[in-house]
């Protein structure tokens, strides 16, 4: 298990609203501090959450590659869309099954043949839909859910929940793929996200092995 720190964005303590050169200058920058961050080795993984989710406040997430708290607010404090109170971060300790260095590792790898053939990829480029879904009772869910084959990967949130990424295109269809273990599954919610289709690959070869 790889000791990490996930940052959840929200809406931020802004009211205005942005203009238009305002929006391009605070996601632009968004996205570009997300890329340099990768390139450092800070951030392993990011992506926003979809149109169903279990709360409308979640805008998206980090997962960091720390344990420590302290130095994960220090990185995610340079991302303009938060020092421009677009975002607000809430922080949680997770420990995932899947070496997500190696994700960041194929993503960083992807990006570096596009910039030598002269493209810089869009955001989003390399993402593809999965599901998250939150368990409250994680050793349970754990059990029940650990090797099933839509589970890409699993984690240990806040120390006693379960976080899992499904391969679903979305909750509808992850709610049919659970349906035989909903009711064992306890409190549970389940929200649309996209994220690095590496993260399935590497989840998938490791499996292989």
């Amino acid at each position: 298990m790889l000791p990490c720190t996930l940052a959840v964005l929200r809406p931020g303590p802004r009211t205005a609203p942005l203009s238009e050169a305002e929006r391009g200058q605070v996601f632009g920058g968004h996205f570009a501090n997300m890329t340099r961050m990768a390139k450092a080795g800070q951030l392993l993984l990011a992506g926003p959450y979809g149109a169903e989710r279990s709360d409308p406040t979640l805008r998206g997430l980090f997962v960091f590659d720390t344990a420590d708290e302290a130095r994960a607010r220090e990185w995610a404090a340079t991302d303009p869309g938060v020092q421009a109170g677009v975002f607000a971060l809430e922080f949680h300790p997770l420990s995932i099954g899947v070496d997500l260095r190696e994700v960041l590792a194929a993503g960083l790898q992807r990006l570096a043949d596009a910039e030598a053939a002269g493209r810089t990829p869009p955001p989003g480029e390399g993402a593809r839909s999965y599901v998250l879904l939150t368990a409250e009772d994680g050793v349970s869910a754990a059990a029940l859910l650990t090797d099933q084959p839509f589970v890409v990967a699993t984690a240990t949130l806040d120390g006693d929940r379960l976080l899992c990424w499904l391969d679903a295109a979305d909750c509808a269809a992850a709610g049919a793929l659970l349906e035989p273990l909903a009711a064992r599954l306890g409190a549970h919610h389940l929200d649309d996200w996209f994220g690095s289709d590496r993260l399935a690959a590497v989840a998938a070869a490791r499996g292989a092995r």
